[in-house]
């Protein structure tokens, strides 16, 4: 075979040959870069960092317990800080409000103070009372009488003279 056939036939077998992998970043970074875009993602939605706290989250406590740990992390630090267009890493992440964000408490409460509606969530329609289930387990805690046959004719009796 001649140099050219080798040629022609290299380029015909490199069309079947499988793509040469990109270099990039090795799978550990790219997981550290994934979670630090999830954390600014939701930074950008709620316009704050995400906070610790029972009463936040779950996604909002697993965020800041992650950027915490990027924060304390060098190699880390090192890795994302091109990325942190927020200041994240510097622990002065929260970021400014506008004027249109602005809240005012005090107004948003007497508003929703005057809401009241039919499907109000705290009006519990389908729940049976405390005392209707006392009631209910009472019954359900009765015994049969053993010797009932023997109080039979008394009852028949007493119904009887209701019904004269």
């Amino acid at each position: 075979m001649s140099n050219s056939d080798l040629d022609d036939l290299a380029a015909e077998l490199a069309e079947f040959a499988p793509p040469e992998k990109k270099k990039g970043r090795p799978a550990s970074e790219e997981r550290i870069i994934a979670g630090f875009e999830e954390i600014q993602r939701f930074t950008e939605q709620y316009g704050r960092v995400p906070q610790h706290g029972e009463d936040r989250d779950i996604f909002e406590r697993l965020y800041a317990v992650r950027l915490d740990r990027l924060r304390n992390l060098p190699e880390c630090r090192a890795l994302l800080e091109p990325l942190d267009h927020q200041g994240l890493l510097a622990g002065g992440g929260e970021v400014a409000e506008s004027a249109d964000e602005i809240i005012d408490i005090d107004n948003l409460a007497a508003e929703l103070a005057d809401v009241t509606s039919e499907d109000d969530i705290t009006v519990l329609r389908h729940v049976r009372a405390s005392a209707e289930k006392r009631v209910v387990q009472g019954i359900a805690d009765r015994k049969p009488c053993e010797d009932f046959d023997v109080f039979k004719p008394l009852f028949e009796q007493v119904r009887s003279d209701l019904s004269s």
